[in-house]
């Protein structure tokens, strides 16, 4: 398991990594003044490359940040219980006989929680900064059809044509089912481990 999420850690860091290289060189290649450029974060300071540089490596360390914690950091808590409702308020509150539903009430341990978020935040998010990384390369090679006549209508229906946030938060929030469903079958696993032990 500590290979497993050695590896992930390295994969979901070098696959953003690799996002962020593509999303800065074909920016500079479709718009080396940055008039096009639509970083909601550079358009607040207007630093110029030297802001826009800054802002993804600041970006870089907290998405690194999320991954160790994900992947590696968080220790899921064992218990015995094989319902997932018992689960939950097992992780969550400490007592399985404790469940909330739709966590209306805030848990008592804040390590799945930040898990969770952390985990699907990380797996989301280079999938998202593709689509940036694909508007920019349509745009390069100047592609016009009808589908990418669609495309470039659809994202410009979200704020600022920012649909990568839009999609990673939709995502991260499904996502964060993944999660639960992952980690209660890790549990499964292992109590059925222990069992024949």
């Amino acid at each position: 398991m500590k290979n497993k999420n050695k590896f992930n850690f390295l994969l979901s860091c070098s696959a953003y990594m690799l996002t962020i290289v593509l999303d800065l060189l074909f920016t500079y290649i479709a718009t080396p003044n940055l008039l096009l450029e639509g970083n909601p974060l550079y358009n607040q300071t207007n630093f110029g490359w030297t802001g826009l540089i800054a802002i993804n490596v600041i970006t870089y360390v907290g998405y690194v940040a999320m991954a160790w914690y994900a992947f590696l950091k968080y220790k899921p808590p064992i218990t015995n219980e094989t319902d997932m409702k018992r689960y939950l308020a097992f992780i969550n509150y400490g007592d399985a006989d404790k469940y909330v539903p739709m966590m209306w009430k805030l848990p008592k341990h804040w390590g799945p929680q930040t898990a969770c978020l952390c985990w699907s935040v990380v797996c989301v998010l280079p999938f998202c900064r593709m689509i940036i990384v694909l508007e920019w390369f349509l745009m390069i090679l100047r592609i016009r059809n009808p589908l990418t006549e669609t495309f470039f209508t659809i994202v410009s229906l979200f704020p600022m044509g920012r649909i990568d946030i839009v999609l990673a938060v939709i995502g991260a929030w499904a996502l964060s089912f993944v999660w639960i469903q992952k980690e209660f079958k890790n549990n499964l696993a292992e109590i059925k481990r222990r069992n024949q032990s």
